[in-house]
């Protein structure tokens, strides 16, 4: 049986979600909101013809003589938006729309839903997915626009397997330091020594071969130049959220670090939500947040167990139940190869990784 190929599952599933926000906004059935369903949110979906196109559905309001304008548009790469609009590949990306369907059925999205369907007057609300558009600008997604000003929370999603939420990329010392250091993590004792492994890894991509890499043994020194990092990195934050006894404001800390990194500067206004396995996991970064964090037992691990280093925040429930990851730091190296002008050519490409863990979705649950 050939396997189908689904181009960026996240591309195409913030697609998916606007089409269901735009079907629970429009679900009135005579006094209530009705609940979505994936063949609802399928027809949604087909109305589309291009990107950025408006969809528009015309609905009464449950209460009084009033109606609403409720649009969706959808923007996304080519692939990725041809995919969303092809009918034989929906059974293959059912788990993203079952995902999708709890979402804009759960409280807060039913709720949102009635509150516009009994608010006694006639809205245009645009639901916008976009954020391919500006990737680097924002970690905004989704946005719902009631009459021109965003209403509710706007919404950066993830999907199965896209624990990832922020990246540094790059081998020079200046890269870990902007990795580790809004935690507070003090790693100049380092620099000659990370330098001087780090100097002998070419850079760009001058290898013909990702054999040339392996044979010169350059990825064994990115996991020595890396491990360096991740052995001080390790023992700064035990010392700071296990011995110190006023470990309590450096939770705030690494509260603050991982919300700028998974929302952005507008905490309270965007929410983290994972569309994974026909469910969804939702997190918010604002004050209950931060409280929450304050009071979590927090300790980190060091993994030395894979080819690069991995340090886990373990969350350690109050009920003495079993500990889980709430974020962890990963560092990957990669063969990266490229098109030039002498033909492919290979190269070292580092990266550090901040990774969602599933006490994340406890802490930070809405």
């Amino acid at each position: 049986m050939t396997k189908v190929k689904i181009p960026n599952r996240g591309d195409i599933t913030e697609g998916i979600v606007a089409a269901a926000i735009a079907a629970k906004l429009s679900a009135r059935d005579g006094s209530s909101i009705g609940m979505v369903t994936v063949d609802d949110v399928v027809q949604q979906v087909m109305r589309v013809e291009s990107k950025g196109e408006p969809v528009t559905n015309v609905v009464p309001d449950l209460d009084g003589d009033y109606q609403d304008e409720i649009t969706f548009s959808i923007t996304l790469p080519n692939k990725a938006f041809a995919a969303l609009l092809d009918r034989s590949k929906i059974k293959h990306l059912i788990k993203e729309y079952e995902g999708a369907v709890k979402y804009v059925n759960s409280a807060p999205m039913h709720e949102f839903a009635t509150l516009l369907a009994k608010n006694e007057k006639s809205n245009q609300v645009l639901v916008e997915a976009a954020g391919t558009k500006n990737q680097k600008g924002t970690k905004v997604d989704i946005s719902t626009i009631v009459d021109g000003v965003v209403k509710g929370s706007q919404l950066s999603l993830k999907v199965s397997g896209g624990n990832q939420f922020a990246q540094k990329v790059g081998k020079a010392f200046n890269v870990q330091e902007a990795f580790w250091n809004p935690l507070g993590v003090d790693l100049s004792s380092l620099q000659t020594e990370y330098d001087l492994i780090v100097s002998k890894i070419p850079d760009g991509k001058p290898f013909t071969s990702r054999q040339e890499i392996d044979e010169g043994g350059y990825l064994q020194m990115t996991a020595s130049a890396t491990t360096l990092i991740y052995r001080q990195a390790h023992k700064n934050l035990e010392s700071r959220m296990v011995r110190d006894r006023f470990g309590i404001e450096f939770l705030k800390i690494l509260a603050d670090y991982i919300s700028e990194n998974a929302v952005g500067s507008s905490a309270g206004k965007i929410k983290l939500v994972h569309i994974e396995s026909s469910d969804f996991k939702c997190a918010s970064f604002g004050t209950k947040f931060v409280e929450q964090m304050e009071k979590a037992h927090l300790y980190p691990v060091l993994d030395l167990n894979l080819s690069y280093p991995v340090i886990k925040i373990m969350y350690k429930p109050l009920d003495y139940g079993e500990p889980s990851v709430l974020v962890q730091m990963r560092a990957k190296v990669e063969r990266a190869s490229g098109n030039l002008k002498v033909g492919k050519r290979y190269g070292v490409l580092m990266r550090n990784y901040l990774e969602s863990g599933p006490a994340l979705y406890k802490i930070a649950a809405i």
